[in-house]
């Protein structure tokens, strides 16, 4: 039996519905592509169906004479005739859904070929411009505002982290429409669990992305969970996170890696801890962000053992080690002095 590839549908679906004048009501995911020339009416009707989608972008190539008196809501502006136009595309992002417009639709055509040109993998050219638009009495503003959306999953699955160790959950905002979105406040991470380097004076202007960092360090083996909510001129959006801290695994045969002694002098640690046989020991070291800033090897004979780690130019303060002997591991915290 013939079979057809999803792709090749949604394309014949897609030219079906371009030819016979029907609008489109295609939702575009990330990994789709879409390079088409769209009559207004089938642009009005994606732009609906994207409503909710933070990847959207609208695009307004006409000059800003054009464009700040009447554009559609939420376009961001690209001058077609600025010096350096295919430098401001460039810098666009290439994830996103754009619908690029101009007045009649010739520059537009120009700017789509040169974003496909560039790899843009979904961008829709409006056939006949704003003028096209307004005759098919389709709205436009003279406004500008922000609208902030959250690019990532609201709501965060629990898993699991070993304690000792930090789960680094990364998190993106938006901004949807074409003015700076500011940031006004966010949630006070208080406690030992979580922490954030959230940015409050980061600005965005239409289309841009915020990616920042949520920080999962569990103390016990219990399920922690924080509602982190972002305010802004553009809106407010809240992200929901579950985690449960996981203690260490050990081998319960040789419990002796359960009693490691960890002691820190002006210039370095010292590990200690009682081997029954001979192995080859290896000590991982952390940051507070995760980040491992180094690594020790030994081998070493049995009875009891002591490893010294110079921490040279590293900063006071709260790092995190993995220790491995054969199959067994350890973790733990431990501070840093100079």
């Amino acid at each position: 039996m013939k079979t057809t590839h999803p792709k090749l549908k949604l394309h014949t679906f897609l030219i079906f519905l371009i030819f016979s004048g029907f609008p489109v009501t295609f939702h575009a995911q990330e990994n789709d592509t879409l390079q088409v020339q769209y009559s207004v009416i089938q642009c009005d009707s994606l732009i609906e169906a994207n409503a909710d989608n933070p990847n959207l972008v609208v695009l307004d190539v006409r000059t800003p004479g054009e464009y700040v008196p009447e554009h559609l809501t939420g376009a961001i502006n690209r001058n077609f005739y600025d010096a350096d136009f295919a430098d401001q595309i460039d810098a666009l992002p290439r994830h996103k859904l754009y619908v690029v417009y101009c007045r009649s639709g010739s520059r537009s055509k120009k700017a789509f070929n040169l974003m496909v040109e560039k790899n843009f993998m979904q961008v829709v050219n409006m056939k006949g411009g704003i003028l096209a638009w307004i005759s098919n009495s389709l709205p436009t503003t003279p406004d500008f505002a922000p609208l902030q959306m959250a690019v990532s999953d609201t709501i965060i699955p629990n898993d699991t982290t070993v304690i000792g160790t930090i789960d680094t959950i990364n998190l993106t905002v938006t901004n949807r429409a074409n003015d700076t979105l500011r940031f006004i406040s966010v949630t006070t991470l208080t406690g030992e669990e979580f922490s954030t380097n959230f940015d409050t004076t980061a600005t965005l202007p239409g289309a841009e992305d915020y990616t920042f960092s949520i920080f999962y360090n569990p103390v016990d083996e219990n399920t922690d969970s924080v509602d982190f909510i972002i305010e802004s001129n553009g809106g407010t959006v809240g992200f929901h996170i579950r985690r449960t801290g996981a203690a260490p695994l050990f081998n319960v045969e040789n419990p002796s890696l359960l009693n490691i002694r960890v002691y820190s002098n002006v210039s370095f640690t010292t590990f200690e801890f009682i081997l029954q046989h001979p192995d080859k020991v290896t000590i991982y070291i952390y940051n507070q962000l995760g980040g491992q800033v180094d690594i020790i090897r030994e081998s070493l004979p049995q009875g009891l053992q002591k490893v010294n780690w110079s921490h040279g130019n590293l900063n006071n303060g709260i790092y995190f080690y993995r220790f491995q002997a054969g199959k067994q591991t350890a973790s733990g915290k431990m501070v840093v002095v100079r």
